[in-house]
């Protein structure tokens, strides 16, 4: 199997863990640390163990956290291009886009379902059903922030990116003015679609605040 950018997170978690072992055998009396900061309970608790064992440790729990959300969000993925019927590319990443915006206050807004089905069936040309994006927007991610949308950073045009944004602005837009959880929301996919502030700024002057 070719060494891709995808294969780099497990490379770094494998360094980070080895650098946690090789530390874990330095006795915590061999460099005097001074751990006043920390609560006596927890000074007790981590007396056996060196800082540098405790930093790896902590980095890998953060490397592995990073590297499970990254699987998870992928298969989530795999399961919306099923739903849908759309191979990779900026039809699809149009119609994710979009289910990802059909929600607010913790369940899916009708109001942005059906204004999300109108601009899919004239945008992609498929006929797809409420069915099909309900269930799409069932497997969207809900925890919204940096990396959500840097899968659709590549194989698109300026043109077909501000498509996906214009898109996804618009079922936000459906039911009132943007939301603080909307302009967050935006951020990430302007983010995520590599948009520069001169995209942006004409098309922010048209938002309702």
């Amino acid at each position: 199997m070719p060494i891709t950018r995808k294969h780099l997170p497990l490379f770094g978690l494998g360094l980070i863990a080895a650098w946690t072992t090789l530390a874990a055998g330095v006795e915590a009396d061999d460099l005097e640390v001074d751990r006043g900061f920390l609560p006596p309970g927890t000074r007790g608790l981590l007396s056996e163990y060196s800082m540098g064992a405790l930093l790896g440790a902590m980095l890998t729990l953060i490397a592995v956290t990073l590297i499970v959300v990254r699987l998870s969000r992928g298969q989530r993925r795999e399961l919306r291009r099923e739903v849908l019927g759309l191979s990779e590319g900026p039809r699809f990443a149009v119609v994710d886009a979009m289910v990802h915006c059909v929600w607010r206050g913790g369940e899916i807004n009708e109001d942005r379902l059906a204004r999300a089905l109108q601009i899919a069936r004239e945008a992609i040309g498929m006929d797809f059903s409420e069915a099909h994006l309900r269930e799409a927007a069932l497997r969207a991610d809900r925890l919204i922030g940096p990396g959500t949308f840097w899968h659709m950073r590549d194989g698109m045009t300026r043109g077909e990116r501000m498509v996906v944004f214009n898109a996804a602005l618009s079922v936000l837009l459906e039911d009132g003015p943007l939301t603080p959880g909307d302009r967050a929301m935006l951020k990430s996919l302007s983010r995520g679609l590599r948009l520069r502030r001169d995209d942006l700024r004409d098309l922010g002057r048209l938002i309702p605040q």
